[in-house]
Protein backbone atom coordinates (compact mmCIF):
# COMPACT_ATOMS: atom_id res chain seq x y z
CA UNK A 1 0.00 0.00 0.00
CA UNK A 2 1.54 3.73 -0.95
CA UNK A 3 2.20 5.49 1.84
CA UNK A 4 -0.07 8.97 2.09
CA UNK A 5 3.16 10.87 2.23
CA UNK A 6 4.10 9.60 -1.19
CA UNK A 7 4.49 11.92 -3.99
CA UNK A 8 4.55 9.45 -6.40
CA UNK A 9 2.84 9.77 -10.25
CA UNK A 10 2.37 13.62 -9.12
CA UNK A 11 3.57 16.73 -10.93
CA UNK A 12 4.44 19.81 -9.34
CA UNK A 13 5.77 23.52 -10.08
CA UNK A 14 8.00 25.10 -7.65
CA UNK A 15 8.89 28.60 -8.55
CA UNK A 16 12.13 30.23 -7.28
CA UNK A 17 13.30 26.37 -7.61
CA UNK A 18 16.83 27.46 -8.20
CA UNK A 19 17.88 28.15 -4.57
CA UNK A 20 17.79 27.90 -0.77
CA UNK A 21 14.14 26.51 0.24
CA UNK A 22 13.17 26.43 -3.55
CA UNK A 23 15.62 24.29 -4.51
CA UNK A 24 15.40 21.85 -1.73
CA UNK A 25 11.39 21.44 -2.16
CA UNK A 26 12.37 20.41 -5.98
CA UNK A 27 14.88 18.06 -5.08
CA UNK A 28 12.53 16.42 -2.10
CA UNK A 29 9.72 16.45 -4.51
CA UNK A 30 11.43 14.45 -6.59
CA UNK A 31 12.90 12.21 -3.99
CA UNK A 32 9.08 11.71 -2.56
CA UNK A 33 7.94 10.40 -6.39
CA UNK A 34 7.16 13.54 -8.19
CA UNK A 35 8.13 15.09 -11.59
CA UNK A 36 9.04 18.63 -10.68
CA UNK A 37 9.06 21.49 -13.09
CA UNK A 38 11.44 23.95 -11.41
CA UNK A 39 11.22 28.17 -12.29
CA UNK A 40 12.88 31.54 -11.54
CA UNK A 41 14.30 34.92 -13.44
CA UNK A 42 18.09 32.88 -13.67
CA UNK A 43 18.92 29.67 -15.75
CA UNK A 44 22.19 29.39 -14.11
CA UNK A 45 20.46 28.18 -10.94
CA UNK A 46 18.30 26.18 -11.96
CA UNK A 47 20.16 23.72 -14.27
CA UNK A 48 22.12 22.11 -11.42
CA UNK A 49 18.49 21.97 -9.80
CA UNK A 50 17.13 20.27 -13.37
CA UNK A 51 19.93 18.02 -13.21
CA UNK A 52 19.52 16.90 -9.67
CA UNK A 53 16.07 15.84 -10.07
CA UNK A 54 16.63 13.88 -13.42
CA UNK A 55 19.48 12.18 -11.74
CA UNK A 56 16.29 10.76 -9.27
CA UNK A 57 14.72 9.29 -12.12
CA UNK A 58 11.90 12.43 -12.33
CA UNK A 59 11.11 14.45 -15.61
CA UNK A 60 12.01 17.56 -15.08
CA UNK A 61 12.06 21.28 -17.21
CA UNK A 62 13.64 25.07 -16.00
CA UNK A 63 12.41 27.81 -17.44
CA UNK A 64 13.10 31.10 -16.65
CA UNK A 65 10.11 32.65 -15.04
CA UNK A 66 9.39 36.54 -13.02
CA UNK A 67 6.24 35.94 -10.86
CA UNK A 68 5.67 39.31 -11.19
CA UNK A 69 4.38 38.97 -15.30
CA UNK A 70 1.05 37.06 -15.38
CA UNK A 71 1.88 35.91 -19.25
CA UNK A 72 5.35 33.85 -17.92
CA UNK A 73 3.45 32.45 -15.04
CA UNK A 74 0.97 31.45 -17.20
CA UNK A 75 3.26 30.04 -19.62
CA UNK A 76 4.96 28.03 -16.92
CA UNK A 77 2.08 26.40 -16.00
CA UNK A 78 0.79 25.55 -19.59
CA UNK A 79 4.25 23.87 -20.21
CA UNK A 80 3.96 22.13 -17.00
CA UNK A 81 0.46 20.63 -18.42
CA UNK A 82 1.63 19.92 -21.40
CA UNK A 83 4.71 18.05 -20.66
CA UNK A 84 3.71 16.16 -17.89
CA UNK A 85 0.27 15.61 -18.92
CA UNK A 86 -1.25 17.61 -16.07
CA UNK A 87 -0.48 19.31 -12.96
CA UNK A 88 -1.04 18.27 -9.27
CA UNK A 89 0.97 20.55 -7.33
CA UNK A 90 1.89 24.46 -7.35
CA UNK A 91 4.27 25.42 -4.81
CA UNK A 92 4.54 29.30 -4.95
CA UNK A 93 7.75 30.04 -3.22
CA UNK A 94 9.49 33.10 -4.99
CA UNK A 95 10.52 35.69 -3.12
CA UNK A 96 13.01 38.75 -2.22
CA UNK A 97 13.64 41.30 0.26
CA UNK A 98 16.11 43.78 1.47
CA UNK A 99 16.90 45.20 4.84
CA UNK A 100 15.57 48.78 5.44
CA UNK A 101 14.33 51.08 7.83
CA UNK A 102 10.62 51.93 7.09
CA UNK A 103 11.21 55.25 6.59
CA UNK A 104 13.69 54.78 3.59
CA UNK A 105 11.74 52.03 1.36
CA UNK A 106 11.20 53.90 -2.28
CA UNK A 107 8.00 53.20 -3.37
CA UNK A 108 9.76 51.46 -6.15
CA UNK A 109 11.40 49.10 -3.22
CA UNK A 110 8.47 48.31 -1.83
CA UNK A 111 6.32 48.06 -5.01
CA UNK A 112 9.00 45.22 -6.14
CA UNK A 113 8.88 43.53 -2.74
CA UNK A 114 4.92 43.31 -2.88
CA UNK A 115 5.06 42.38 -6.30
CA UNK A 116 7.54 39.28 -5.61
CA UNK A 117 6.07 38.36 -2.68
CA UNK A 118 2.48 39.12 -3.46
CA UNK A 119 1.56 39.12 -6.84
CA UNK A 120 3.33 36.34 -7.73
CA UNK A 121 2.07 33.86 -5.33
CA UNK A 122 -1.85 35.50 -6.79
CA UNK A 123 -0.86 34.43 -10.48
CA UNK A 124 0.54 31.13 -9.42
CA UNK A 125 -2.23 30.65 -7.53
CA UNK A 126 -4.85 32.10 -10.16
CA UNK A 127 -3.36 30.13 -13.29
CA UNK A 128 -2.44 26.89 -11.32
CA UNK A 129 -6.60 26.74 -10.17
CA UNK A 130 -7.67 27.27 -13.85
CA UNK A 131 -5.18 24.26 -15.09
CA UNK A 132 -6.95 22.00 -12.23
CA UNK A 133 -10.42 22.77 -12.74
CA UNK A 134 -9.84 21.83 -16.25
CA UNK A 135 -8.56 18.76 -15.61
CA UNK A 136 -11.32 17.91 -12.97
CA UNK A 137 -9.52 16.08 -10.23
CA UNK A 138 -8.56 18.89 -7.86
CA UNK A 139 -4.99 19.57 -6.84
CA UNK A 140 -2.98 21.32 -4.30
CA UNK A 141 -1.34 25.05 -4.09
CA UNK A 142 1.44 25.42 -1.23
CA UNK A 143 2.15 28.70 -0.62
CA UNK A 144 6.06 30.15 0.94
CA UNK A 145 5.52 32.62 3.45
CA UNK A 146 6.88 33.91 6.37
CA UNK A 147 6.96 34.21 9.93
CA UNK A 148 7.91 38.16 9.22
CA UNK A 149 3.88 37.98 7.92
CA UNK A 150 2.92 36.45 10.95
CA UNK A 151 4.75 39.28 13.88
CA UNK A 152 6.02 41.79 11.32
CA UNK A 153 9.46 42.69 10.81
CA UNK A 154 11.25 45.76 11.54
CA UNK A 155 13.74 46.34 9.55
CA UNK A 156 11.81 44.43 6.41
CA UNK A 157 8.23 45.59 7.09
CA UNK A 158 7.50 45.24 3.32
CA UNK A 159 8.22 42.06 3.28
CA UNK A 160 6.24 40.72 6.73
CA UNK A 161 3.10 42.91 4.95
CA UNK A 162 3.04 40.81 1.87
CA UNK A 163 3.70 37.56 3.98
CA UNK A 164 0.86 38.71 5.59
CA UNK A 165 -1.30 39.19 2.83
CA UNK A 166 -0.14 35.89 1.15
CA UNK A 167 -1.15 33.82 5.01
CA UNK A 168 -4.73 35.90 4.04
CA UNK A 169 -4.97 35.09 1.21
CA UNK A 170 -4.18 31.20 1.37
CA UNK A 171 -7.39 31.52 3.70
CA UNK A 172 -9.41 33.28 1.63
CA UNK A 173 -8.62 30.84 -1.46
CA UNK A 174 -8.59 27.91 0.89
CA UNK A 175 -12.19 28.58 1.28
CA UNK A 176 -13.24 29.64 -2.14
CA UNK A 177 -12.05 26.28 -4.38
CA UNK A 178 -12.45 23.81 -1.64
CA UNK A 179 -15.59 22.26 -2.90
CA UNK A 180 -13.45 22.00 -6.18
CA UNK A 181 -11.42 19.68 -4.34
CA UNK A 182 -8.70 22.12 -4.61
CA UNK A 183 -6.84 22.77 -1.62
CA UNK A 184 -4.17 26.01 -0.43
CA UNK A 185 -2.30 25.57 2.35
CA UNK A 186 0.51 27.98 3.63
CA UNK A 187 4.09 27.29 5.15
CA UNK A 188 5.57 30.63 7.48
CA UNK A 189 9.16 29.75 8.04
CA UNK A 190 11.13 31.26 10.73
CA UNK A 191 15.02 31.87 10.07
CA UNK A 192 16.23 29.52 7.61
CA UNK A 193 20.06 29.18 6.50
CA UNK A 194 19.91 30.00 2.89
CA UNK A 195 22.44 31.50 0.84
CA UNK A 196 20.20 34.41 -0.68
CA UNK A 197 19.39 35.38 3.02
CA UNK A 198 22.83 35.09 4.70
CA UNK A 199 23.85 37.23 1.94
CA UNK A 200 21.58 39.75 2.17
CA UNK A 201 22.30 39.86 6.34
CA UNK A 202 26.44 40.36 5.62
CA UNK A 203 26.17 43.02 3.06
CA UNK A 204 23.81 45.17 5.08
CA UNK A 205 24.98 44.36 8.71
CA UNK A 206 27.98 45.65 10.08
CA UNK A 207 27.88 43.31 12.77
CA UNK A 208 26.34 40.24 10.61
CA UNK A 209 27.48 37.43 12.28
CA UNK A 210 26.63 39.36 15.59
CA UNK A 211 22.98 39.83 14.12
CA UNK A 212 23.35 35.72 13.01
CA UNK A 213 23.29 34.36 16.93
CA UNK A 214 21.27 36.50 18.21
CA UNK A 215 18.78 35.42 15.76
CA UNK A 216 19.59 31.89 16.75
CA UNK A 217 19.29 32.69 20.58
CA UNK A 218 15.52 33.97 20.24
CA UNK A 219 14.59 30.23 18.77
CA UNK A 220 13.36 27.85 21.29
CA UNK A 221 16.25 25.29 19.82
CA UNK A 222 18.80 27.85 19.78
CA UNK A 223 20.14 27.19 16.05
CA UNK A 224 18.89 28.16 12.52
CA UNK A 225 16.98 25.93 10.11
CA UNK A 226 17.71 23.73 7.57
CA UNK A 227 16.27 24.29 4.14
CA UNK A 228 15.06 20.65 4.13
CA UNK A 229 13.36 21.50 7.50
CA UNK A 230 10.65 23.35 5.26
CA UNK A 231 10.57 20.96 2.15
CA UNK A 232 9.66 18.15 4.51
CA UNK A 233 6.28 19.79 5.58
CA UNK A 234 5.58 21.12 1.99
CA UNK A 235 5.54 17.12 1.09
CA UNK A 236 2.97 16.65 3.94
CA UNK A 237 0.84 19.30 2.56
CA UNK A 238 1.26 17.95 -1.04
CA UNK A 239 0.51 14.97 -0.20
CA UNK A 240 -2.66 12.66 0.76
CA UNK A 241 -0.92 12.84 4.42
CA UNK A 242 -2.87 16.38 4.77
CA UNK A 243 -6.33 15.81 2.87
CA UNK A 244 -8.61 17.22 5.00
CA UNK A 245 -6.55 20.62 5.31
CA UNK A 246 -6.89 23.62 3.39
CA UNK A 247 -6.55 27.55 4.34
CA UNK A 248 -4.17 26.99 6.85
CA UNK A 249 -0.90 28.20 7.45
CA UNK A 250 1.74 25.73 9.53
CA UNK A 251 4.50 27.84 11.44
CA UNK A 252 7.90 26.13 11.39
CA UNK A 253 10.40 28.52 13.27
CA UNK A 254 12.22 26.29 16.07
CA UNK A 255 9.67 27.41 18.44
CA UNK A 256 9.10 30.46 20.54
CA UNK A 257 12.33 31.70 22.30
CA UNK A 258 12.44 30.94 26.11
CA UNK A 259 12.52 34.00 27.04
CA UNK A 260 8.73 34.36 25.58
CA UNK A 261 7.74 30.90 26.86
CA UNK A 262 9.04 32.43 30.51
CA UNK A 263 6.51 34.98 30.31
Amino acid sequence: MKSPFSLEGRTAIVTGGGTGIGKSIAIEFARAGADVAICSRKIEHLEPVAEAVRALGRRTFAMIVDVRVEEQVQAVVERAARDFGRLDVMINNAGASFRSRPEEISVNGWNAVVGINLNGVFLGCKWAQRQMLKQGSGGVMVNVASIAGVYGSTMMPHYGAAKAAVINLTRALGVAWGRHGIRVNCIAPGPVETEGYIDVLHKTDPDADKTYQAVAARVAMGRWGRVEEIAYPCIFLASDASSFMTGETIIVDGGPSPRESEG
